[in-house]
């Protein structure tokens, strides 16, 4: 039986599609509506088949596929998704349906907020990342040259199904970045899940329902406390300053690195500056450090690049009248928010990360 959790303004799923009764719901709820797919060709050809054949409310569905990767997560894609809904007819009254990972969930949750000032959406994560972070919350948006998720959205999808079937045929590294959001919340929030976490076998699939439910609770509660992020829910953006830096960096180079490993290595700097700032013991740092290298090895920087992801964390949406805004760690399990660091000790958290 699929777990029900009312968040915020959606309705999430947690479990198998078929027991939550997907078909039927879809079809009360839209009774005259239109359904586009909207998916990437990252997903496997098998899971897309699999939504539009096996449930007969999706028989007639459009079905979009964008490129991959977060270097299409921008303006020009989305032009021309607009474009096709445009072509297709596309109503207020019809519900676009999102369908992959945490970049297919951002930026269809952006195009659907915003075409003809709103239609509905739903999203479907197939990434362990977008099943624990990125789907659920309300945060929609795209990237701007290397700036990550500058133009956006506060919009709720009015469901989301989030059924651990779809990780089995994920490779092994896109499982351990979306560990890396996990992480996060047993750090920010949760001592005891950060230690269940620490003794997790990502390999055994089966187990990770029980964990996925648990970062969607934890995540509903913050969120739910300040959904338009002017206070606690600020916490969740615990190793993003640094790691959105860091991600946009090889952006610009032209080179690849996943939200969740470049989210991990946030996690270490921002951990150290946390040392430094708000009295994270020693000891807690390095046990941060030590299991998240054990998991995700070392960055590919060398102290050539800091000063480009210095200029681009600088940047960062969240910073105030100038000063670089940040999420830290009092002890494991306890964060902060509204903490100012000053370059020179950002320069010391990224030394950090590469010695």
């Amino acid at each position: 039986m699929a777990l029900v959790i009312n968040f915020n303004n959606s309705v999430l799923h947690v479990g198998d599609l078929v027991q939550t009764n997907f078909n039927q719901l879809l079809r009360d709820k839209y009774p005259n509506s239109k359904f586009i797919v909207l998916t990437d060709d990252n997903l496997s050809k098998e899971w897309v088949e699999y939504l539009v054949t096996e449930f007969d409310v999706l028989h007639g569905a459009e079905i979009i596929e964008l490129p991959a990767g977060e270097e299409n997560k921008n303006i020009e894609i989305c032009t021309s998704v607009w474009q096709a809904l445009t072509d297709y007819n596309i109503g207020r009254n019809d519900v676009i349906i999102n369908f992959g990972g945490g970049v297919i969930t951002d930026m269809g949750g952006f195009i659907a907020s915003t075409f003809k000032r709103g239609l509905k959406f739903i999203n479907i994560p197939t990434t362990l990342l977008s099943q624990v972070d990125a789907s659920i919350g309300g945060k929609t948006g795209i990237d701007l040259g290397g700036y990550k998720n500058q133009v956006g959205t506060f919009s709720s999808p009015d469901l989301v199904f989030i059924d651990p079937k779809f990780l089995t045929t994920l490779k092994a590294t896109e499982l351990v970045s979306g560990y890396a959001e996990m992480l996060k919340h047993g750090l920010i929030a949760d001592k005891n899940y950060w230690l269940e976490l620490k003794q997790i076998d990502l390999s055994r699939n089966k187990d990770l329902l029980a964990l996925i439910h648990k970062s969607v609770l934890l995540k509903k509660e913050i969120v739910e406390s300040d959904y338009d992020e002017k206070g606690p829910r600020k916490i969740l953006n615990f190793g993003h300053t640094i790691g959105h830096g860091i991600e946009g960096h090889f952006l610009n180079q032209h080179k690849t690195i996943s939200h969740g490993y470049a989210v991990a290595y946030g996690i270490i700097a921002e951990a150290y500056i946390s040392m430094k700032l708000n009295d994270l013991p020693e000891k807690s740092f390095n046990e941060i450090k030590t299991h998240i290298e054990k998991h995700f090895g070392k960055v590919a920087l060398t102290e050539v690049d800091f000063d480009a992801v210095l200029e681009l964390i600088k940047n960062d949406k969240k910073n105030k009248a100038g000063e670089i805004n940040f999420s830290l760690l009092t002890e494991i399990g306890k964060a902060t928010f509204n903490q100012n660091a000053q370059a020179e000790l950002i320069i010391d958290a990224l030394k950090v990360l590469v010695n």
